[in-house]
């Protein structure tokens, strides 16, 4: 089983997390897709601590970048294989899945694409509450239009933490960097769905979208 959710940052969400039914009818065979605005590499957190905290869950996990993550400790990790794309290996059952790749799990194919925009970052805060590397680079861009390349341009599933621009629109958010870059993706992949975070939960019908907050929904 593949479940995916929006936003799982803080004790709160963590707690609301281990009471969810889908949650805790999974073991740990089964993934949790969290949709990059996950706490386990969040800035200014302690890391060992989270460790504990998602791996206590029944499930195992992957993440995608986003915001909030302190990208230097993310650098740390090496990067492996894994089911078709490229991953790092945070720890046992914890998995972050980089930018740009298609993976084959459970019969499905899906195109991952971390990367979100802090709004009114300058260069006070810089690598203290924003990173250079949220934003989505060039090459990462050229990577998923490769690896989509080697599957005829169609996935079951796009998974990215921000929107393309032209849904902004519709869901009052602004335009970042990292939106345009996936405006530009948008042109280039065919999907059955496509998910997203944001701060509640949207149906986007005619982009066959959906932007999860902190629902937890099973991927049929």
């Amino acid at each position: 089983m593949i479940a995916i959710t929006g936003d799982t940052r803080g004790i709160e969400a963590l707690y609301q997390l281990s009471q969810n039914d889908i949650i805790n009818s999974m073991s740990k065979s089964d993934f949790l897709l969290i949709l990059g605005k996950c706490g386990i590499t969040e800035a200014h957190t302690d890391f060992h601590e989270n460790i504990l905290m998602y791996r206590d869950l029944p499930c195992s996990i992957m993440f995608l970048d986003g915001p909030h993550d302190d990208y230097d400790l993310l650098s740390d990790h090496p990067v492996f294989p894994w089911n078709g794309g490229m991953t790092q290996n945070i720890s046992r059952s914890i998995t972050h899945l980089m930018r740009g790749q298609v993976f084959t799990m459970g019969g499905k194919t899906f195109l991952t694409m971390g990367g979100g925009t802090t709004p009114g970052r300058d260069d006070f805060g810089k690598y203290y509450t924003w990173w250079p590397e949220q934003d989505i680079f060039p090459q990462e861009i050229l990577a998923a239009e490769y690896n989509l390349a080697e599957h005829g341009n169609k996935v079951d599933y796009v998974f990215t933490c921000e929107c393309p621009t032209s849904w902004k629109s519709e869901i009052s958010g602004f335009r970042t960097s990292c939106s345009d870059s996936l405006e530009h993706l948008m042109d280039k992949v065919e999907y059955r769905h496509w998910y997203f975070s944001d701060i509640v939960h949207h149906e986007l019908p005619e982009h066959s979208a959906t932007a999860l907050y902190q629902e937890v929904i099973v991927l049929e």
